[in-house]
């Protein structure tokens, strides 16, 4: 029988080991225990591509079973309404207890569902998302579990994520056991807490997902290693979790790298970790940020090559003399690329690149 592989760089696929989220994960979990309508219960997750949001909605998914929510997970899209409710649906129906006789008067065809969670041919014809929903949640209840919808990717561009938030507000307003974690680029949360419909997002709890601990990069090396059997030494791992710098797309693409080469009992030494760098670097260079850089003007660019110029942290004083700008223009800029979640203020007067790594490929750029 295969195994899974330890290390799995692919975009949504689910790590061997979730490493550095647990302040997150609580954080989450003790939104998801508050009182009905809480904001806490209403979650954005906000990070750049590779930081591993999909695999905190999975995580998040399986915590949140443990305390009684029965959960659906969707990828923003047109078609996202109608697959949250089949979701809730087919992991819901095992809660429910089907009547043998009418309620109240009722048969279990008048209220709305056939068997289980199934609607009636009426109900399915006649009722839009927001009710079935709402119907699927007061049916849920009656079980004790409540409902908590992830949701990864979010654009505001996209009618039926704006359908579901509408929904998701109508629904607290009437007390319906019911949460939402969200995942999403900074530039599109951005847009959705500016959407007109959708301000009241900005009452939910908005959490950064950024680089992991180095230091635990480094002990989920020693461990996973020898349980892939990758023959090397304490330095090597300890260069290797350095190099990543918690990045946590490349901490799955270093390992994977160093898993083919050690292939055959071959001892990964300093030259085979430079290898795997070199390969890591090609695919992040493809897959993170040429899509991180695309939707920029050239303007912008021009900024975050600047601070590519520095080892560390950019002074804004610095970067203006540099590029022969204004101090109004060069905040414009700064401005921006913290919105886009491509840079950050270490400290007043400083801006850095949120992913290392993406310097060196601003310098390559001009190569």
């Amino acid at each position: 029988m295969l195994t899974k592989p330890i290390f799995r760089p692919s975009f949504g696929n689910r790590p061997d080991q979730l490493i550095g989220r647990d302040d997150v994960l609580e954080k989450v979990t003790d939104g998801l225990q508050s009182y009905r309508g809480s904001a806490e219960r209403a979650t954005l997750l906000v990070g750049q591509r590779g930081m591993g949001k999909t695999a905190l909605l999975l995580e998040i998914g399986d915590k949140a079973a443990a305390i009684d929510y029965v959960t659906a997970r969707v990828t923003c899209n047109e078609s996202m309404l109608e697959n949250l409710i089949e979701l809730l649906q087919r992991a819901g129906e095992k809660f429910i207890k089907n009547p043998t006789s009418s309620i109240k008067g009722f048969s279990a065809g008048a209220l709305g569902f056939s068997f289980g969670l199934t609607f009636t041919e009426e109900a399915q014809r006649s009722f839009g998302f927001r009710v079935k929903l709402e119907m699927i949640c007061e049916k849920l209840a009656e079980a004790g579990k409540r409902v908590l919808i992830l949701v990864d990717e979010v654009s505001p561009s996209v009618a039926q994520m704006r359908e579901l938030a509408s929904a998701y507000q109508e629904l607290v307003g009437n007390e319906a056991d019911i949460s939402i974690v969200m995942a999403g680029l900074p530039s599109a949360i951005s847009d959705i807490l500016n959407y007109k419909t959708l301000t009241f997002l900005n009452r939910a709890q908005r959490i950064p997902v950024g680089l992991l601990p180095v230091s635990e990069v480094e002990l989920y090396y020693s461990t996973a290693f020898s349980r892939a059997g990758i023959n090397t030494t304490a330095a090597i791992v300890k260069q290797a979790a350095i190099y990543t710098k918690g990045f946590p797309y490349l901490v799955q693409l270093i390992g994977y790298y160093l898993s083919k080469l050690s292939e055959g009992g071959k001892t990964v030494d300093a030259s085979a970790l430079a290898q795997a760098e070199r390969l890591a670097a090609e695919e992040i260079d493809s897959k993170v940020f040429q899509a991180m850089i695309n939707p920029l003007s050239d303007k912008d660019l021009d900024f975050l090559k600047a601070i590519a110029q520095d080892s560390g942290a950019s002074n804004m004083t610095v970067l203006e003399k540099r590029m022969g700008i204004t101090h109004g223009t060069a905040q414009t800029y700064r401005k921006r690329l913290i919105d886009a979640g491509i840079i950050f203020s270490p400290r007043r007067g400083e801006v850095a690149l949120v992913i290392p790594q993406l310097a060196s490929y601003l310098r390559r750029m001009n190569e």
